[in-house]
């Protein structure tokens, strides 16, 4: 088993990477005003294995069947979407996309991947991953539901609709174009592949994953095909989280004594996204809300390309 000590990490704000390994012109100027994280460490050792995989409906089986559909990567498979999670005895929740076979799978983790529910969707008429606006395709990576809107008047675009936050960073970094990408319902059959972009569930389907969840918490994880192995994460982490805890916090809360509620490490081909909920007593007692945004550009390091935070007052007990 691979194994990394502390000593081995390099932790800087001002060197950079070798960025002719981004191969569009925009990750220049984002990256210019963005922080910098390396670990120097052999990343394909925390997040990738070389064990067969299967696909996300089946998550408690290691079959043969999904070696011959698997998505091919440059670095290989991750063991599952959750890289690591510290939480407080809840389970978490996550919507994973496949576009492949137009399904939509919501899972719940407790330490174990458990599958709550799928759903029959569509998504875009045009195969592969979104790159510019207009072009009927659904956008790959790791997304958040920024807005809802609901109305009680039933449409062509159903009673709800979930806006997703694409363009995120990571779409800037690699000059993805376009937006108004919806988790939406439809008073129509719901054809495979048959939208502009969207996500598309029939009415009742949506309405009945609406009431499982809080879709405003729950990362939505979009890919043609996401063969994952569904295996607990590890803690292999658990030695850097200290590193990520730092990212997390605003600098005008730096000095202020914090609780991370849980945190939990999402991954996704060479994006990964950190969460967590942030206590802040001595701060009028807050609950923040943070997200880093991390590009994996080169086996050897990760980079903080953002960081968002969201705070509200803090409700519950004291203490």
């Amino acid at each position: 088993m691979w194994r990394v000590t502390a000593s081995q990490i390099k932790f800087s704000m001002n060197d950079t990477p070798d960025y002719h390994k981004y191969k569009k012109r925009g990750a220049y100027y984002i990256l210019a005003g963005a922080v910098l994280i390396f670990f120097v460490l052999g990343l394909n050792g925390i997040f990738f294995g070389t064990k067969d995989t299967v696909y996300s409906q089946e998550p408690a089986r290691k079959s043969s069947s999904g070696i011959e559909d698997q998505t091919e990567s440059e670095d290989g498979m991750w063991d599952g979407p959750i890289l690591f999670y510290k939480g407080n005895g809840q389970p978490v929740h996550l919507i994973l996309v496949e576009k492949a076979i137009q399904k939509l799978h919501l899972y719940g983790y407790d330490g174990r991947y458990h599958l709550i529910k799928s759903y029959t969707c569509s998504t875009g008429e045009n195969r592969g991953k979104k790159h510019e606006e207009k072009d009927s395709k659904t956008p790959e990576g790791i997304y958040f539901n920024i807005k809802t809107y609901r109305d009680s008047k039933i449409t062509l675009f159903g009673d709800r609709a979930f806006r997703l936050n694409y363009p995120d960073p990571f779409d800037d970094l690699e000059c993805n174009r376009g937006n108004g990408i919806f988790i939406h319902g439809s008073n129509r059959v719901v054809k495979p592949f048959s939208t502009n972009g969207c996500i598309v569930l029939s009415n009742p389907d949506l309405a009945d994953l609406d009431k499982r969840i809080n879709l405003k918490k729950v990362p939505v994880i979009i890919g043609e095909r996401l063969p994952y192995r569904f295996e607990p994460a590890g803690n292999n982490m658990s030695q850097f989280i200290p590193l990520f805890k730092k990212a997390m916090i605003p600098e005008h809360y730096a000095s202020l004594k914090s609780e991370f509620r849980y945190i939990t490490l999402l991954g996704f081909q060479k994006r990964v996204v950190a969460l967590s909920a942030i206590r802040i007593k001595d701060a009028g007692d807050i609950l923040g809300f943070s997200r880093l945004f991390l590009a994996r550009p080169d086996k050897n390091f990760l980079v903080l390309l953002k960081r968002e935070w969201n705070e509200e007052k803090f409700v519950g007990k004291s203490g």
